[in-house]
């Protein structure tokens, strides 16, 4: 098994990756948050939609043509992104230090990383694709320089770099820093300094211009939310602000990459020597310019909070630069820490499996514990013909999962600004907290006449706890 992962690498990360939509599959048919949002701006196309760029959910429209709105849907797009994360950062391994074992552990060190291995497979989206889309253009990055590629490969280049601005607008930062090695090093600087480039810049324009477009004319829908999450914990003494963002990205960079440093520690310590070759120079020069600029936005907005998943997409290449400062390595040594490394997805899987069988033990349900499924079947009996209605969900994770049994219906949400909508001469509301008094008025003064329903549903696999939820039922009066 172990030769099998370091000669066959893309093959085992392919199988690992189909294992997982089948355990997500067999463990639940709801939708997490960011998948919710994702099912709820699929209804419509649009040049942009809130504070992220609006690939992923492009991509997630394309998926769910050919499966149709369902969890298959959206887990075949996630895992096929990490997927694609784990051999890009093996072929980049390879590309640099020409050993297949190298770059395998590489790749499998990644599942030492919690934000990796957990949070990623469990709720994030804009990461994940951006994660991606990073491995992608670094490994296009040095092929160009090492192979002396073609024009095709600037032209793949151009694609990668367009993809990553249209995943998560913090891509910036990794062409800033990739520009930046170039310039630096002469040799980089010789491989770019082509008409070839031209071709990589002006695909990537004409990618990004109409979400820019839409963007410059959507600043406050775009930007409000991240100024927000940024300014979590702000201050107004701007040295305590630094000092806590400071050193809450220095916490966070070890946090993220524990307890994968832990091991490298313990098995290749003494195999470790510091080489300053210029594929080492040229990955130092990346991570300088990547956290000097983090620490400059850290200044700059005054930011206290830093979330590991911030730094995913800059951190993952770690590993592989690590393992490309080892001298030789030891096979009996390596096998050990693959096992090891497996460990963690093999736990991972095991939770995912059991954890939704324990809400009764935990006395609280996760959000694959929802009765939707159930709730929606409830609704159907009661209120007949209401498959193609308008519905108004409390919130997008409320409206995604709907829409995942109620395919035909148009759900909005006030928690998505901008969504287009018709009045139906059936219209549904539903909530948990807050009732939609607004809404409801706007449909009384409209002629509609409205009826409220309750219901209390066991979560799913529990005995003791109820999911509670109030139905409106408005119906055009003749």
């Amino acid at each position: 098994m172990i030769s099998f992962i370091t000669q066959r690498f893309p093959f085992f990360i392919v199988g690992y990756f189909v294992l997982q939509i089948i355990i997500r599959l067999l463990t639940t048919n709801i939708a997490v948050l960011d998948e919710s949002e994702q099912i709820m701006l699929s209804q419509y196309f649009s040049l942009g939609y809130n504070e992220q760029p609006p690939l992923y959910t492009w991509i997630q429209m394309a998926v769910f043509k050919l499966t149709g709105i369902s969890i298959f849907g959206l887990s075949l797009l996630k895992n096929t992104l990490l997927c694609l994360t784990y051999v890009f950062i093996y072929k980049l391994g390879v590309l640099l230090m020409a050993d297949k074992l190298k770059a395998s552990l590489s790749a499998v060190s990644l599942f030492l990383l919690p934000q990796m291995v957990w949070d990623a497979q469990v709720d994030q989206t804009h990461t994940v694709f951006l994660t991606t889309a990073t491995a992608i253009t670094v490994y296009l990055f040095f092929y160009i320089v090492k192979k002396e590629a073609s024009w095709l490969y600037f032209l793949f280049f151009g694609i990668s770099s367009g993809i990553g601005l249209l995943a998560k607008y913090n891509f910036i930062l990794v062409l800033i820093a990739l520009g930046g090695v170039a310039l630096y090093i002469p040799a980089y600087r010789k491989a770019f300094y082509k008409k070839a480039l031209l071709l990589s810049i002006l695909v990537a324009f004409c990618m990004v211009l109409p979400h820019f477009l839409w963007f410059i004319s959507h600043l406050d829908v775009a930007t409000n939310r991240t100024v927000e999450r940024m300014n979590a914990g702000h201050t107004t003494n701007v040295l305590v602000n630094f000092a806590k963002g400071s050193g809450d990205l220095i916490f966070s960079i070890i946090a993220f990459l524990s307890p994968f440093w832990l091991l490298f520690i313990l098995f290749f310590r003494k195999k470790f020597t510091w080489k300053l070759d210029i594929q080492t120079k040229a990955l130092i020069v990346y991570g300088v310019i990547i956290f000097t600029l983090l620490f400059v936005m850290v200044v700059l907005s005054g930011t206290t909070h830093i979330k590991e998943r911030w730094l995913q997409p800059y951190l993952v290449i770690v590993p592989l630069f690590v393992f490309s400062q080892v001298a030789t390595i030891d096979v009996k040594w390596s096998r050990r820490f693959i096992i090891l490394s497996l460990i963690a997805p093999i736990v991972v899987a095991l939770v995912v499996l059991i954890r939704p069988w324990l809400i009764d033990v935990r006395g609280k349900p996760t959000r694959a514990s929802y009765p939707f499924e159930q709730l929606a079947y409830a609704m159907k009996q009661q209120l007949p013909h209401i498959e193609k209605s308008l519905m108004y969900a409390e919130d997008k994770y409320i409206g995604g999962n709907l829409k995942l049994f109620f395919p035909e219906a148009t759900i909005i949400t006030p928690s998505l600004p901008n969504q287009p909508y018709v009045l139906s001469n059936n219209v549904v509301l539903f909530w948990e907290i807050e009732k939609p008094a607004t809404f409801i008025e706007t449909l009384i003064l409209g002629g509609y006449a409205c009826e409220e329903y309750q219901h209390r549903i066991a979560f799913q696999k529990s005995k003791k706890l109820f999911y509670e939820a109030k139905i409106m039922q408005c119906k055009k009066e003749a």
